[in-house]
């Protein structure tokens, strides 16, 4: 069990920043150039492969569902992915050409869209509604508050965060002054991520 450590530095700055980016007048023509309009809070965690990032977040998640929070979770799938089986109704749609597939149960609805190029964070925190916070898995690169998953002989190296490392989630004991937890203590990273990015409940 690791002690928290001195309080991380407030990310309501940060977050902030990142919605100047993103609202601002389009800044020229890199990954950024397209006017997006984020106000969802978002915290990314950041960790190589098996390191037990997708534990920690769904881990995070029930924490704040059972808090009273609205939470999105985003995931980067880095090599691409696979949600549709051959064969069905929406996999011949997306073969046939279409650029957008949806299907509308009773309880949920998917929207599979297909793009020539990947989107960049501030474009898909764009569209997301009706939440008081997104957990990102993945995304490492782009600007934003990150929570590192470090997991000893499955983590090469430390992840290059800089001045963005909100917190660290490891099996061992890491150097530096960033406020360390165990898996064991996902209570306690909620409670930094809700104190540190000022979160709040949406009406409604």
């Amino acid at each position: 069990m690791y002690i928290q450590g001195p309080d991380a530095t407030n990310w309501q700055g940060l977050v902030i920043f990142c919605r100047m980016i993103t609202d601002g007048p389009e800044p020229g023509p890199h990954r950024y150039g397209r006017k997006v309009n984020s106000v969802i809070p978002f915290v990314s965690l950041v960790g190589y492969s098996n390191s037990g990032k997708t534990t920690v977040t769904a881990g995070l998640i029930r924490i704040l569902k059972s808090r009273g929070y609205r939470v999105a979770a985003l995931k980067h799938a880095a090599h691409g992915y696979t949600v549709d089986s051959p064969g069905t109704d929406s996999w011949q749609y997306a073969q046939a050409g279409a650029d957008q597939v949806y299907i509308v149960g009773p309880d949920s609805i998917t929207r599979h869209e297909y793009n020539q190029t990947e989107k960049a964070l501030p474009e898909i925190l764009a569209e997301i509604e009706n939440v008081d916070i997104v957990l990102v898995e993945g995304f490492k690169r782009e600007i934003g508050p990150k929570i590192e998953v470090y997991r000893q002989y499955y983590s090469p190296d430390r992840i290059s965060a800089g001045g963005q490392l909100l917190a660290v989630v490891s099996d061992v004991s890491v150097t530096g002054e960033i406020p360390q937890f165990s898996c064991d203590q996902l209570e306690g990273l909620a409670d930094l991520i809700v104190q540190n990015i000022n979160l709040k409940r949406c009406s409604g």
